[in-house]
C-alpha cells in the first residue's frame, strides 16, 4: 500500500506503530503519515537540511534530528512528542557524515549513533539520560 503521495524515503515507524516517519529528497523537514494510509504532515520544519536525509531517529518519548546549520556547529536536536517542543542535546566538534542516513538511536532514547567526518570516516556512541 502506497503511504505518501508526495515522495519519501527513510521511513522509520513510530514506537507504538501508528505512524511512518520519513525523509523527502528535495526539501528538508521530517513529514509523518498514519502507518495505514491517511494526511500527510510535516512533522519537523526545515529540518534536517536537504543533504541530510535520514539524519533522525524516533524514539517512545520523541525524534532526534540534525540540524547542519545550527550556529555555532552543527546539532543535534530532540523533538519531545509529550510537550511538542524542540532542545538542543549536543553540538558536534566535526562536520556530521552527508548524503547518507547516519543517525540512530536505542527505543529509550539514551543512546545515539552517528556518523562525522574525522580524518577517517568512524562511527561514534554518546550516552545521556533526559
Amino acid at each position: 500500500m502506497q503511504l505518501t503521495k508526495n515522495g519519501g524515503f527513510d521511513p522509520q515507524e513510530s514506537y507504538d506503530g501508528s505512524e511512518v516517519y520519513y525523509s523527502r529528497f528535495y526539501e528538508a523537514g521530517i513529514w509523518k503519515v498514519p502507518a495505514h494510509g491517511g494526511n500527510e504532515s510535516r512533522a519537523v520544519e526545515g529540518k534536517p537540511q536537504v543533504g541530510y536525509w535520514g539524519h533522525f531517529a524516533v524514539t517512545r518519548a520523541g525524534l532526534y534530528f540534525l540540524d547542519a546549520e545550527a550556529e555555532p556547529g552543527p546539532a543535534i536536536e530532540f523533538l519531545n512528542f509529550a510537550t511538542g517542543r524542540n532542545s538542543s542535546v549536543f553540538s558536534f566538534n566535526e562536520r556530521p557524515a552527508g548524503l547518507q542516513p547516519s543517525l540512530s538511536a536505542t527505543t529509550d532514547g539514551k543512546t545515539l549513533y552517528f556518523a562525522q567526518y574525522d580524518q577517517q570516516s568512524v562511527i561514534k556512541m554518546m550516552q545521556f539520560t533526559h
